[in-house]
């Protein structure tokens, strides 16, 4: 049962210090708390790799968010590259941008409000009562990142989806780098058979 509106959702984490304050003002959401607003407000997301460069560690995403109640659709894009990340995974904060983002608009905080992800925090100037802690993460290259992706799925439903999301990347990688994109396929193929298997009954 919904019982308060988006702007109210807000002040209670507002309220909690769940947030990064900007000196600009406005407030940066952190994702999973923007996934709990989707989740409480009955809206389905989904993310589309549109465009990936691995060489200049580049990546532009496509976030829809659909409302259930009237299955109204919002968009948004959401980049990574060395002059807007500071985040050693760029694949997936691109697609934490869209899906934020497209999230924000459908409940209408899209502007006075920021996903965490959209920060390069070392060039914002942020302020918390209540840090979160920090994971230190090893740096990985986009084709172990969608590779980890797609061989960590755990039914065919997802697989067939998680294809359809990277077929763009899949596409331009056999072109880039045929000798790896002929051993990644192979272990896409294996992957898929294994599922299959699964699913018979």
């Amino acid at each position: 049962m919904i019982d308060k509106t988006p702007k109210q959702y807000l002040e209670e984490l507002i309220n909690n210090h769940q947030c990064y304050q900007l000196d600009n003002g406005k407030v940066a959401l952190y994702h999973k708390d923007i996934e709990h607003m989707a989740n409480y407000y009955g809206i389905e997301t989904d993310v589309d790799v549109k465009v990936a460069d691995g060489k200049i560690r580049f990546v532009v995403c496509k976030g829809t968010a659909t409302l259930k109640t009237n299955n109204k659709k919002y968009s948004s894009l959401g980049e990574a590259h060395p002059d807007n990340n500071g985040f050693n995974y760029f694949v997936a904060v691109a697609e934490k941008r869209a899906v934020d983002r497209a999230i924000l608009k459908a409940l209408n905080l899209h502007g006075d409000v920021l996903s965490f992800e959209e920060l390069d925090l070392k060039k914002e100037k942020l302020k918390q009562n209540n840090p979160q802690p920090q994971t230190k993460t090893n740096v990985t290259s986009i084709k172990d990142e969608v590779r980890n992706k797609i061989l960590s799925v755990k039914d065919k439903k997802s697989f067939d989806k998680i294809i359809g999301k990277y077929a763009n990347y899949l596409e331009a990688l056999s072109k880039e780098n045929p000798g790896y994109a002929k051993d990644f396929f192979a272990e896409i193929q294996v992957k898929q058979k294994q599922l299959e298997d699964n699913n018979v009954v």
